[in-house]
């Protein structure tokens, strides 16, 4: 998320803080039986993407399988801010084309969930996403499973294997046109389940379920001249099983935290907690100093991003005030130790970047100030009493995945 979307503020004194955590997943690996992801965040698989305005002739598979989708026909950009003008994504304009291979085991397939981002700019005779390859037949053994979303009548229609009666959901689209919209469509004929979720929410469903025929792939985009789709694509995931409808408001929670923040549900926040300990610094090897007036000792802040997606560069802003009986220590933090500097920060975020040159900033006002422009104060070499507030904001993306990932700040200050 970026800044504009995003705000996240911490702010932690001499006891700590940890954030509330929320029950939710880190990234859509951790709902077993994920076959297919394709992410425009991500869009070589690398965690980077093409230059903005760039065309794309891969979209990268990131759930393992080697499902990547290939331009077919016409030409796929990647927009840096295609969506709400701050998220990237994928245009599609009309003719244009992108398709992968069969994602599932066999030629049929009887349970599948299928999530996707997007937003589409003219109401046509889209078929925006099909598991059936570009086969828009109404016969159950080999027809359709697609999308439209939204069709030319500006109605939504899910069709899984077949169409266009009973075995149909629709309804009409509740959202403004191109505006960005998650959809969630599930099969599950073991069940007795079929559905249709729009941002998170309920919108159609059925007591049934069908064996449908996927073996001519997934495909994103116009179908043909006949039906052509003109919108965006932010991420695509399909898993080859009928998930619970916890699991799937926990994926509905990871996509709407990142690509429509407005409409994620209570309870559906990004897990970042900070914890603040103390430990009494000893210059001298083998001198065991005390918590005492006139010693120094050393302050940790361990800041964990434990679920939710990636929060992006600018996006965290963290203030630790110093107590009020302590002095902050403008020098060298570890004293005989490796380390040269005042902040000493490490982290194994691999996509975090720290720089005390731009990420650390110092405060003399009486107040934590609100961001990194209030931290403009210089503090003097050594021991500065002006220092009231540390000021931490690293760059580059703080992303979580099956592992917590932290960031780590030390610094000294002495005891008044």
């Amino acid at each position: 998320m970026k800044m504009s979307v995003f705000f996240l503020w911490l702010m932690v004194g001499f006891s700590g803080l940890a954030l509330p955590v929320s029950a939710q997943i880190a990234t859509p690996l951790e709902v077993p039986d994920l076959v297919f992801w394709v992410d425009a965040e991500d869009v070589n698989g690398d965690n980077t993407v093409p230059a903005d305005g760039a065309t794309v002739s891969t979209w990268a598979d990131k759930s393992g399988n080697g499902n990547d989708l290939a331009l077919e026909d016409g030409t796929v950009t990647y927009l840096a801010t295609g969506f709400d003008s701050i998220n990237p994504g994928l245009e599609f304009p009309p003719g244009s084309r992108m398709a992968g291979p069969n994602p599932f085991a066999g030629t049929f397939q009887n349970e599948m969930t299928v999530f996707f981002v997007n937003g589409t700019d003219v109401l046509t005779r889209n078929f925006a996403l099909s598991l059936n390859g570009t086969n828009r037949s109404t016969n159950i053994a080999d027809g359709r499973f697609s999308f439209h979303a939204p069709w030319i009548s500006n109605a939504v229609f899910y069709d899984a294997g077949a169409c266009c009666g009973a075995t149909r959901l629709q309804g009409g689209f509740p959202n403004a046109l191109s505006e960005t919209t998650l959809y969630t469509g599930l099969n599950d004929e073991p069940g007795f389940r079929q559905l249709l979720r729009l941002d998170g929410q309920a919108f159609r469903d059925d007591a049934t379920g069908h064996n449908a025929n996927i073996m001519r792939g997934v495909h994103v985009g116009s179908l043909d001249s006949s039906f052509p789709y003109d919108g965006r694509f932010a991420e695509i995931l399909i898993y080859e099983r009928g998930l619970t409808l916890a699991e799937v408001q926990d994926v509905e929670c990871f996509l709407l935290l990142k690509w429509k923040l407005p409409s994620a549900p209570s309870g559906c926040a990004i897990d970042i907690d900070v914890v603040k300990t103390v430990a009494v610094f000893n210059e001298v090897s083998g001198v065991d100093n005390f918590s005492l007036p006139g010693n120094d000792v050393t302050y940790t802040l361990e800041v964990t991003h434990r679920s939710g997606p990636a929060v992006d560069s600018g996006s965290a802003f963290l203030v630790d005030t110093l107590p009020p009986e302590t002095i902050f220590f403008n020098g060298d933090a570890d004293g005989a130790g490796p380390e040269t500097t005042a902040i000493i920060a490490a982290t194994d975020a691999p996509l975090l970047v720290f720089d005390p040159l731009t990420d650390i900033g110092f405060s003399n006002l009486p107040v934590a100030p609100n961001d990194m422009s209030e931290c403009n104060y210089t503090p003097a070499s050594g021991y500065d009493p002006n220092v009231r507030h540390i000021c931490i904001s690293p760059s580059g993306a703080f992303s979580s995945d099956l592992s917590d990932r932290a960031l780590v700040i030390s610094f000294r200050a002495r005891i008044e």
